[in-house]
């Protein structure tokens, strides 16, 4: 007995020392996924956001990210972005609940197919429609944010009513390795309304103003109803600059009409206006046929309303009321002397209201008068004269 229970430990022994283990998973090296994928019309662009990629799948930063990719289905059907919910019966079940048994792991096992599945069907309906370099995602990077804009132009002028589309991205590092596929957003794109008619300008002192009159079609040349506008931007560029920014209004416009009060003096301007829609003010309509405008400053500035001339030993003294014009150069003095014609009296404008003239001759009696002028030259209307007699 001894003997035997003796062999039986060694067997038992070898049996145990002998016995290897579950091979260990791999452990990832793909980047991790994007989980705050964000999408939003503005407007002919979906403007896709979502978190700069710096983690790995196994939470060590990711230093050496190679490039994003940006997938995109049009016509997305409802379950691609509507799994269902683990334990939820399926259509095959005929509806009932059904009582497997859950064995540990089982709702992870589960979960993990239900996202395999879905990135297979994602894969199988989507395009590739952009590869972000490094440098491209460095230009696109906002704080700590990647803004991309797909434009939808063609896809918005190939369908009649604009279909769902899907997004997603994916993260890829040097060596190839790639992330899950990120959150699957949609988004049902609005058509934008037509061009606006820009009307000729007209160019006042200070201020450049434009009328237009409102789209009466969409895009696609379908009819709109006045309710649909929400209002206008107006945008000015400066040649030779070629692209236009901010629109010079900050909110939409009711009106069909806009007063630029920051036009700048002699250079060449372009104007153009897009009209927004009532639901969505993000999404601007084509912009109006480009309106070019050269504004001159032919607008003098106003006189001096009150001249004072201060009769003293050899000189007079002239003192005035002071102009403000934001483009004001100067004053120019002009004299009389007698019944004569006046002449100016400096070639270059004084820019204080006061001018002392040394140059009087005793006895002789002097007509004054000042005008204004500005940095483009434009002279006021003379002020009032003022008559002195040196002494």
């Amino acid at each position: 007995m001894k003997r035997l229970g003796l062999l039986l430990m060694i067997g038992l022994l070898a049996v145990s020392c002998g016995k290897k283990g579950d091979p260990e998973p791999p452990l990832p090296k793909g980047p991790n996924a994007v989980s705050n994928l964000s999408v939003e019309q503005e407007g002919d662009d979906a403007v896709l956001t979502f978190a700069f990629p710096d983690r790995l799948l196994t939470g060590a930063p990711l230093t050496d990210l190679e490039s994003i990719e940006v997938f995109r289905v049009v016509n997305a059907p409802p379950s691609l972005t509507t799994p269902r919910r683990t334990g939820e019966p399926s259509a095959a079940a005929g509806g009932g609940v059904a009582t497997t048994m859950h064995l540990p792991g089982q709702a992870a096992r589960r979960a993990a197919t239900n996202v395999r599945v879905a990135e297979e069907a994602f894969y199988d309906l989507s395009r590739k429609v952009a590869v972000l370099s490094l440098a491209a995602i460095a230009d696109l990077t906002h704080g700590a944010s990647v803004v991309y804009r797909d434009p939808l132009t063609a896809l918005l002028t190939e369908e009649r009513k604009p279909s769902p589309i899907a997004y997603a991205v994916v993260s890829v590092r040097r060596g190839g390795e790639r992330s899950p596929l990120s959150n699957i957003v949609t988004i049902t794109p609005d058509v934008a309304l037509g061009a606006p008619t820009l009307q000729p300008a007209l160019p006042e002192e200070g201020r450049i103003c434009l009328e237009w009159t409102p789209p009466e079609t969409d895009m696609l040349g379908h009819p709109i109803e006045p309710s649909q506008i929400g209002g206008y931007v107006v945008y000015r560029r400066t040649l030779p600059q070629e692209e236009f920014e901010t629109p010079l209004n900050p909110t939409p416009v009711a009106a069909d009409s806009f007063v630029d009060a920051s036009a700048p003096y002699d250079l060449p301007l372009v104007y153009t206006v897009r009209a927004v829609l009532a639901k969505n003010p993000k999404i601007e309509g084509l912009p109006a046929e480009e309106l070019p405008v050269v504004y001159h400053d032919i607008y003098p500035p106003p006189a001096p309303t009150q001249l004072d001339a201060l009769s003293e030993a050899s000189r007079v003294r002239l003192v005035w009321s002071p102009v403000t014009a934001p483009d004001l150069a100067g004053y120019l003095v002009f004299r009389a002397a007698g019944e004569g014609p006046p002449a100016p009296m400096n070639s270059t404008p004084v820019t204080d209201p006061f001018f002392t003239d040394e140059t009087v001759v005793p006895g002789t009696k002097y007509r004054y008068s000042v005008r204004a002028v500005d940095r483009s030259g434009n002279q006021s209307p003379p002020s009032p004269e003022a008559v002195a007699e040196a002494f």
